[in-house]
């Protein structure tokens, strides 16, 4: 299998060859006849300009005319009457102003033809030097009349000398080109092909589970920019790692905790408490918290991945936001007065929304878990409703730490833990904001976070009516 840096290099070479070919053809091989094609149609257009003062009766000017015209171009002009013999010769070609073919026979057939009416064209050689000559011959008309012939004797000599030149300017045009062709294909070809190369050890690597290593490009083509991309999906895989190995480590403990809890109360209620009634219905009271903490963990790795898996099914009606707040803040008067932390509702008057009041319920409760593991003990959790013109939007707040610009980016991210040192026990797997971001998303809702460090932190969200 070639390279495509091989490819590139021939290809590259494949056109310089073909500029070359067609430099030649054009310039050396087909100049003469391109050059003798335009002289003469030049010439003869002259010729043709110069004889029709005779016919208009002005000879002086004619003859005026034809010899600069000869003199310029390196001419022998021939006036010939009807019978053949010459009126008038200008130039300096041929042996006493004579035209080296007076009397040849290709002389005598153009003289017939143009009394016929026509013009000609005739290639003819020097006899004694071999000297390549253009013959043209132009009838004169006066009033209509043939009264003529003009015969113009072009050389062609300054032609070939011109190929000659060309040819060896070519040579050295060809050579310096090819090897320049050489090493800049070579260079373009090598610099092309190195960053693939780069992309597809980095590649190979990150393939391999390797995502440490980034590509080294300082380019901004299509190529760097593959690059960037290249690394970019090295981060995020880097992360998505990160994320894997924090998920097993947190569901390794969140799920090790209480299924220990649990075998070591139900161990204990068998061989020693089982018949102290007090002690036994404090323990059964913590394999059933337990037993609930397994289930909800469990319920977030599942209804994560569904919502992911695009298996979450809304289904959407009218309810009072109002309502469904309440029940839910009573829900937590015991997690309230066990950790002193209030519950404020602000609204004003029954709102309807338009949503799956049962998801909207899971984005509560999870906002408002976030909120009780960043408060303090006698903090506060605010959760505040605006009514508006065309939605409603719920701010939840909370009088903790806040987080920090770093984090902020990341709190809706799987399993992703802000505030790790803050020596505070956190409850959940880290799996709550990214359902609630999900929730949201497929409602189409508007939703955000806006915290400063030290002053706390509001999770809000906006539902249509």
């Amino acid at each position: 299998m070639k390279s495509i840096g091989f490819k590139l290099w021939a290809g590259m070479m494949a056109l310089v060859i073909i500029v070359l070919v067609l430099l030649w053809l054009f310039q050396i091989v087909f100049l003469e006849s391109f050059y003798t094609g335009m002289r003469v149609s030049g010439v003869k257009n002259e010729g043709s300009s110069i004889a029709k003062l005779l016919g208009e009766g002005n000879k002086a000017e004619f003859e005026n005319k034809a010899d600069i015209f000869a003199f310029n171009n390196n001419l022998s002009i021939e006036l010939l009457d009807l019978d053949g013999s010459i009126v008038y010769t200008t130039g300096s070609t041929g042996y006493a102003g004579q035209m080296p073919m007076m009397r040849s026979r290709e002389k005598v057939e153009a003289f017939q033809e143009v009394l016929a009416g026509k013009e000609v064209t005739i290639p003819l050689s020097h006899p004694r030097f071999g000297n390549k000559f253009m013959m043209i011959g132009l009838p004169v008309k006066t009033s209509g009349e043939l009264t003529g012939v003009l015969f113009i004797n072009m050389p062609l000599a300054p032609v070939e000398d011109t190929v000659l030149i060309l040819k060896k300017q070519l040579i050295f045009i060809t050579l310096i080109l090819l090897a320049a062709a050489l090493f800049i294909s070579y260079m373009i070809s090598r610099t092309f092909t190195k960053p693939i190369l780069e992309i597809k050890k980095v590649s190979e690597k990150m393939a391999s589970g390797d995502f440490s290593d980034r590509i080294k490009s300082g380019s901004r083509d299509e190529i760097g920019k593959l690059a960037e991309t290249i690394n970019y999906m090295g981060e995020e895989l880097s992360k998505i790692e990160q994320l894997r190995k924090d998920l097993i480590a947190n569901v390794s403990h969140e799920l090790r905790t209480p299924l220990s809890l649990i075998r070591g109360y139900a161990e204990t209620i068998r061989d020693v408490s089982g018949n102290v009634l007090e002690k036994r219905e404090k323990q059964l009271d913590i394999i059933i918290e337990e037993s609930e903490r397994l289930s909800k963990i469990v319920d977030d790795i599942l209804n994560l991945s569904q919502m992911q898996a695009g298996y979450m099914n809304l289904n959407p009606g009218q309810f009072l936001i109002n309502k469904t707040i309440e029940d839910i803040i009573k829900r937590y008067n015991i997690l309230s007065d066990k950790t002193g932390i209030k519950i404020i509702f602000k609204a004003t008057g029954d709102i309807m929304v338009t949503a799956d009041e049962l998801r909207i319920e899971q984005v509560l409760y999870n906002l408002i878990n976030n909120a009780f593991n960043h408060t303090p003990e006698g903090g506060s959790i605010t959760v505040k409703v605006i009514n508006r013109q065309d939605t409603v939007k719920v701010e939840v707040s909370d009088t903790g730490t806040g987080i920090s610009d770093e984090d902020i980016k990341r709190v809706w991210d799987r399993y992703y833990k802000a505030d790790k040192t803050s020596g505070r026990k956190m409850v959940g797997t880290g799996l709550g904001l990214a359902i609630v971001k999900s929730v949201l998303e497929a409602h189409k809702a508007l939703y955000g976070v806006e915290s400063k460090k030290g002053a706390g932190t509001t999770f809000w969200f906006e539902l249509n009516k």
